[in-house]
Order: C-alpha cells, then structure tokens, then sequence
C-alpha cells in the first residue's frame, strides 16, 4: 500500500482495502510484509526501516530469540521469524484485553495488575 501511494498507482492503492460494500472495508492482506516502521526524520520520502526478528519480538512484547528456533530445535530463518511475528499478537495488548474482561466477568471487582 505505501510503495503504491508513493507511485501514485492508485489502482493497487485502492486494491490494498476492503470492498466499500464489506462490513469493514479495512486493509487487505496481499502478501507477506515484514514489520516496518517510518525512519524517523525522512517519513516525507516514504523511507522505512524493516525490524529485524530480535525488534520485532520486542515489539510483540516476547523476549528476546522466542521465534529463534523451531519446534525441533533447529534455527528459524530471519524470513520465517518475521512471518510467524505478523502472525502474532502483541502479549501486552492482549494482557490487557483480558484482564478488561476478567473485571467485567467479576462484577468491577477484578484487581488488574495492568
């Protein structure tokens, strides 16, 4: 979506979304992206910086090497990481959520460590 905006396609730019008539015409997804974040100073240039495996487990709030090796005990690839983190969920976020619906369960009575 971002590399089509910044070429002005506007065709696979509206492609990177839902149909307006879906429930919830909210981005697609095409393909597998790793995580990016916007180099600071250059956003305007459209210039990003890729996280490695290591920032993105941080980002998801795991330690640091959880995606590191397979079931087998074999090393994962960088690619293979990154694919399994875009698969996740951010552990804080989803503390969170919880512990919300665990003090809605207990009656507002619920002592959220968050």
């Amino acid at each position: 979506m971002r590399g089509a905006a910044k070429a002005g396609d506007i065709g696979n730019f509206l492609g990177s979304f839902g149909k307006p008539t879906d429930p919830f015409p909210t981005l697609m997804a095409g393909g597998l992206t790793v995580f990016a974040l916007w180099r600071e100073g250059r956003e305007a240039e459209g210039v990003i910086t890729w996280l490695t495996p290591t920032e993105g487990e941080r980002a998801m709030g795991l330690p640091d090497g959880w995606t590191a090796f397979g079931h087998d005990g074999r090393p994962v690839s960088a690619r293979a990481r990154q694919k399994a983190l875009g698969n996740s969920i951010a552990l804080p976020c989803a503390e969170y959520i919880m512990a919300g619906i665990r003090e809605e369960l207990e009656g507002g009575k619920g002592d959220s460590d968050i």
